[in-house]
């Protein structure tokens, strides 16, 4: 295996310039709480693709983001002697690596069969959060994140150093995330050879206040780019959770902000003081070539056994032990939190906002923006407005809470959320105030469709009535599903 420099940005000393970023995990539309039940924390985006792209241009042009110089937990133990065994190991969960859709297409200039697939998934991080005592600026970090597989092919992994924290155990609520895979940069040019992703979740992995290095984990899920899923255009890392044993040796990679080239760093690895241990490297800092300070924090931690016939990620960059490089072991609670945060493309999942297109290829929309009981649901032509986008809430056995992504954003939060609902006496579709944890006619479930992958019908708890369309514009209506699988009018697809 060809042996790459490795710099980890935002790592050990460079934990100061770590970002907040982590908003509370909320259970629906009720009450908000500040973690979720598998112990990660969870913010969903705030902005649509469009609205992030737009806010890193103006900033950008304007010259309004400064770089951080604030300082963040740094941790720097004491070395103490290698443990032999691993703790605090499940059953291992593993996924392997992917290529690229285009595999005929490549953007970056080969090395070695591994480091030419991580240098195309390992990517630039940068993270923006508002400045409270100086409005209109905003402050700019930057991390490494990389790739892995997922059945949503959205999904990127980096440090819980990395998200910027709101203060109070949770993500800051106004904090954006850009990823862009294959980033370096020569003198003043900044290379994107795939583009940049901006994000729609984020999730972490145990506490802002008292996290170890053994769990400093994080995963950003992403919003497509005009269409296509980061995993398509770059390939992915597979990942294993849960390693029982380490390999004879590791690879830590990132890209410091200090040259802002991808760098990887081969090690002899072995298990840290944490309870259960981080992954340490043996023989000192990756220097030289193969530096990871600052900027490469989150950088993927790989199996070095198996790099060149697939990289697989088990764990991530966290900074150091020591004079020793540290990661973040993957275990139970970092698969909770990756699982819970992928939520497949195009498949319901809890805290998924997403547009809901019907066989005739308009969209459920909030008619005229109303925040008031009762306003009527349409089918419309596509806008990409707020009104046209609605937040999925599980509240078990299948069924679904499916509020309007517009209200929420008005402020009709929690027990005034306002979700899909349907009138009985006439049977059209309307946003109404939620009823507790919702009645069952505020409660939905999607079914697959046989033979259409991607279809479901939208089926209501009362009745298992189905949400249909008609042929043009109009308001939606809930009505008896008529075949086993519904209508085409009763046919929808999620984003």
């Amino acid at each position: 295996m060809r042996r790459h420099v490795l710099t980890l940005a935002l790592a050990a000393a460079t934990l100061t310039a770590a970002l907040p970023t982590v908003s509370a995990y909320a259970d629906g539309p009720a009450t908000p709480t500040p973690r979720g039940a598998d112990g990660g924390v969870y913010r969903t985006a705030t902005g649509t693709d469009a609205q992030q792209r737009a806010f890193w241009t103006e900033h950008d042009a304007k010259g309004t983001l400064r770089p951080f110089k604030g300082e963040r937990q740094d941790w720097k133990p004491n070395a103490v002697r290698p443990k032999a065994m691993a703790r605090g190991a499940g059953q291992p969960v593993k996924a392997p690596a992917t290529s690229p859709t285009d595999t005929a297409k490549s953007m970056l200039t080969p090395g070695s069969p591994g480091d030419t697939r991580l240098r195309a998934t390992t990517g630039r991080i940068r993270m923006a959060w508002p400045d409270e005592n100086n409005p209109g600026w905003w402050f700019v970090n930057v991390c490494t994140g990389n790739v892995i597989t997922s059945d949503s092919k959205d999904m990127v992994a980096t440090a819980r150093h990395c998200i910027i924290d709101d203060g109070k155990g949770g993500i800051n609520p106004k904090a954006v995330y850009e990823f862009t895979p294959g980033y370096s940069k020569d003198g003043d040019v900044e290379h994107a050879p795939y583009g940049t992703w901006t994000f729609r979740s984020v999730g972490v992995v145990g506490s802002f206040a008292a996290g170890h290095q053994t769990d400093d984990t994080a995963f950003l899920a992403l919003n497509t780019r005009n269409g296509t899923h980061v995993q398509d255009a770059v390939g992915s890392s597979g990942y294993q959770f849960d390693v029982g044993s380490l390999p004879a040796q590791v690879v830590f990679a990132g890209i410091p902000a200090s040259s802002n080239q991808f760098h990887t760093c081969v090690k002899q690895p072995y298990w840290g003081p944490d309870s259960p241990p981080q992954i340490l490297g043996a023989g000192g800092p990756c220097t030289g070539d193969s530096d990871l300070s600052g900027g490469a924090s989150g950088g993927p931690l790989l199996n070095g056994d198996t790099f060149d016939s697939g990289p697989t990620q088990i764990g991530n960059f966290s900074g150091s032990l020591g004079n020793d490089p540290a990661g973040a072991a993957w275990r139970d609670a970092a698969f909770a939190v990756f699982r819970a945060l992928q939520g497949a493309a195009g498949q319901p999942a809890h805290d998924k906002v997403t547009t809901l297109t019907n066989w005739n290829s308009n969209v459920a929309d909030l008619f005229a923006y109303r925040t008031d009981n009762g306003a009527a649901v349409y089918g419309y032509h596509a806008t990409g407005t707020e009104n046209q986008q609605w937040h999925l809430w599980d509240k078990g056995d299948g069924y679904f809470l499916i509020e309007n992504r517009y209200t929420e954003r008005s402020g009709l939060t929690g027990a005034n959320a306002r979700v899909l609902d349907y009138d009985f006496s006439n049977g059209t579709a309307w946003s109404h105030q939620v009823n507790g944890g919702g009645s069952d006619n505020q409660l939905w479930r999607f079914r697959a469709t046989p033979d259409r992958p991607g279809w479901y019908s939208v089926r209501t708890k009362q009745g298992d009535l189905c949400l249909s369309a008609p042929t043009g514009e109009g308001q939606l209506t809930v009505a008896s599903c008529a075949t086993t699988d519904g209508l085409d009018s009763m046919q929808w697809k999620l984003q």
